[in-house]
């Protein structure tokens, strides 16, 4: 059963790095499996060999669980080194394709990500979480 859910893990990252990669983000990739500390699994990054920007957590299961990977997504980001850490989770039973793919990160993490882009005032750095 491990080696099934292996492959079909495997098999989402694999996915998420295409469309990541067909949208724009050509030198997105896979980490590096086995690491000591957890560092996420895709990197995207301006140019190949870069620290990572942007770290990605990939989940492909039935039933979410939102909390525990929130907590593994901070501690990816902090390993990892990243500005920006996210996690996408394929929704099961959505049908057709492609399938339906969720991106989610902490509200603050996505108003700083807003900001960056030009959207919203600058705020107090002191209290703004």
């Amino acid at each position: 059963m491990a080696n099934a859910n292996k492959r079909k893990g495997d098999q989402e990252e694999r996915e998420v790095l295409a469309v990541l990669r067909a949208n724009g983000f050509p030198h997105a990739e896979r980490t590096r499996p086995g690491r000591m500390e957890d560092q996420g699994d895709i990197f995207v990054t301006r140019t190949t060999g870069l620290a990572p920007g942007v770290v990605v957590q990939v989940k492909n299961v039935q039933q979410p669980r939102w909390r525990e990977w929130v907590a593994q997504l901070a501690n990816q980001r902090a390993h990892s080194g990243a500005l920006i850490a996210f996690l996408t989770h394929k929704v099961r039973g959505s049908g057709g394709r492609p399938p339906i793919r969720l991106a989610v990160m902490e509200l603050s993490a996505f108003t700083d990500l807003l900001r960056a882009a030009g959207h919203g005032d600058p705020v107090d750095t002191d209290n703004h979480r």
